[in-house]
């Protein structure tokens, strides 16, 4: 059982190393990635003109989805055991989940925004989800090795 926990939160750390890569790309590709990607017109808008909104929210996510990927190497025991190891892999766990279920309303109040790109990122938001499930099962009180 903990060798599967370790597996899927290695699956969780790859899709946030993934999605860190992604937006860091989107940053340095401009306007044609930004849209590629699905990002809110006004962001595309944004880095057509050059201006701060694109580069600096891009970031802010870039750096997010890093932390979740740093709270996944301390669930495998790859990197030292973090604050609120349990809580924060649960909290991400919850948003993950919470991002990848909102697809079934939006699907039926506004079926024109569901396209293969929202579903494709749904099951990848829940399968990270899942992924941070198991490191928070995986995580102990006291230090523990790499189990994957």
């Amino acid at each position: 059982m903990k060798n599967n926990h370790g597996r899927l939160t290695l699956l969780a750390l790859a899709i946030s190393l993934l999605g860190v890569a992604i937006h860091v790309a989107a940053i340095i590709g401009g306007p044609s990635w930004y849209a590629f990607f699905g990002a809110p017109p006004q962001v595309v808008a944004s880095a057509r003109a050059g201006t701060w909104l694109a580069p600096v929210s891009t970031a802010g996510i870039a750096v997010l989805m890093g932390i979740c990927a740093t709270y996944a190497c301390s669930a495998l025991g790859l990197v030292r055991r973090l604050p609120l190891l349990r809580t924060m892999l649960a909290g991400i766990a919850a948003v993950c989940l919470l991002r990848a279920l909102v697809l079934v309303p939006v699907a039926f109040i506004h079926p024109q925004l569901i396209n293969v790109f929202e579903v494709v990122a749904a099951f990848t938001w829940g399968a990270a989800g899942i992924g941070f499930i198991a490191g928070f099962l995986m995580a102990r009180s006291t230090p523990i090795a790499f189990r994957a």
